[in-house]
């Protein structure tokens, strides 16, 4: 068998506990059961109950308090349905957990995702069970039809879910929510509500961030919902939450143009204000801001700074959440710290350098070395020479060589040529 268990809805649910046990088939065992235990887990979560599953005997055991067994029994039975046909959804059900949106047909396959993964995608970030009622008309329907999309689960996340199904349809069929007519505000009467703002196109832009960043960012430090479905932000939650959102969202539009000031920080319990010195202002916040937009990222914040005032400046931690907001300031003040440490660092080695004479004692070693190496220069030059000079020498003797032989040639001669002479005037004395 496999178990699962969920926090129940609410307080009204924590009641004694009794078990439904329902008999199903051996396919819709497996239907139930899901890849990887992953259905029964969603069914489990969404519906606060919990649920047993012995594949020997095929039953479904659910154990929760009334409401909590009614509603699983009910999603059971809905993905059941699913395997073999259209789902019917009661309408007129008492337990509120339900909210149902209309999708163009031309937007559906955009909707569900390749094998179903972007429903998939928005039941794990809002946990709830979604899936399609009333098929009429899939595969022949013609533009300008729609299909019904049940959303299960508490409010808050029905809410957001509907909200990102909306955002979906509109990039596939614009203007489909936010064309005809503007969307309803919230009334500022009501505890919880929706309050909608219509975003220029650079505004939205900006508001969005790389990836949604900037809008996941403020939705988490204001605690509250917040979409964009086309040119229209929707915000969602409580009356002290939408006031946060807004707030939140008309500082960040303003960052755009120069600094921010902040004119009720006293009076304000969402606020921790970190002072920082001003040649540290530079490393805390990073490379166009990546270093902040980290710490935001990592404590679920929103920060930026305020503006000089006096030797330091203000760096802003606002969140709903005072240990997101802890775990901000102790990232922001070991960056400070960093920053310090490697300062000191650099005056101690520039104090170290200055008392061994600094430049002047490196200009004398530098000229010593040249001088070294420069006599070194010379007398390999020297040497160089002398032993070209010695190479070329024997062929000089070469030819010194010639001339002497020449010249004991020339002196043979010369002796031959007086013996000749000498020998004739003897003879020349006999004859007469």
């Amino acid at each position: 068998s496999t178990s699962c268990v969920s926090t129940p809805w609410s307080s009204q649910d924590t009641m004694p506990q009794e078990v439904d046990v329902l008999k199903i088939s051996n396919d819709d065992a497996a239907f139930i059961l899901g890849k990887s235990g992953r259905t029964k887990e969603k069914i489990a979560r969404v519906s606060g109950a919990e649920l047993d599953l012995f594949e020997q005997s095929l039953t479904l055991e659910i154990r929760g308090s009334e409401a909590e067994r009614r509603r699983a029994k009910k999603y059971v039975e809905c993905v059941m349905a699913q395997r073999v046909g259209p789902v019917t959804i009661d309408d007129d059900s008492e337990d509120d957990d339900l909210t149902v949106i209309q999708v163009p047909t031309e937007a559906v396959g955009f909707v569900t995702g390749s094998q179903g993964n972007f429903l998939r995608q928005v039941e794990e970030e809002w946990g709830t069970l979604m899936f399609f009622a009333d098929f009429r008309g899939r595969g022949s329907g013609r533009e300008g039809q729609t299909e019904k999309l049940a959303i299960f689960g508490p409010r808050r996340g029905r809410r957001g879910a509907q909200l990102k199904v909306m955002a979906a349809v509109e990039t596939k069929v614009p203007n489909y929510f936010t064309g005809d007519s503007k969307p309803d505000e919230d009334d500022d009467q009501d505890e919880w509500g929706t309050k909608t703002l219509v975003l220029k196109p650079d505004e939205l832009s900006y508001a969005l961030g790389k990836d949604g960043t900037t809008r996941r960012k403020l939705a988490r430090a204001s605690g509250c919902i917040m979409e964009y479905v086309g040119q229209v932000a929707f915000i969602c939650g409580t009356m002290e939450e939408r006031v946060r959102a807004r707030t939140y969202l008309k500082w960040l539009l303003k960052q755009r143009h120069g600094s921010v000031y902040v004119d009720d920080l006293k009076d304000r319990d969402d606020v921790t204000v970190v002072p920082v010195p001003r040649d540290a202002i530079g490393y805390v916040t990073g490379n166009r801001g990546q270093s902040l937009r980290m710490v935001e990222e990592e404590s679920g914040t929103f920060c930026f700074v305020e503006g000089g005032r006096g030797e330091s400046e203000q760096l802003l931690i606002f969140g709903s959440v005072r240990a997101d907001r802890e775990v901000a300031e102790r990232l922001i003040n070991n960056l400070v710290n960093e920053k310090m440490r490697e300062d000191n660092d650099r005056r101690r080695y520039d104090d170290r350098d200055y008392g061994r004479g600094g430049d002047r004692y490196d200009d004398r070693r530098r000229d010593d070395s040249r001088d070294r190496y420069g006599d070194r220069g010379d007398r390999r030059r020297e040497d160089s020479r002398d032993r070209d000079y010695r190479r070329r020498s024997p062929s000089r003797d070469r030819y010194r060589r010639r001339d002497d032989s020449r010249d004991r040639d020339y002196r043979r001669r010369d002796d031959s040529r007086g013996r000749r002479d000498d020998s004739r005037d003897r003879y020349d004395d006999r004859r007469r």
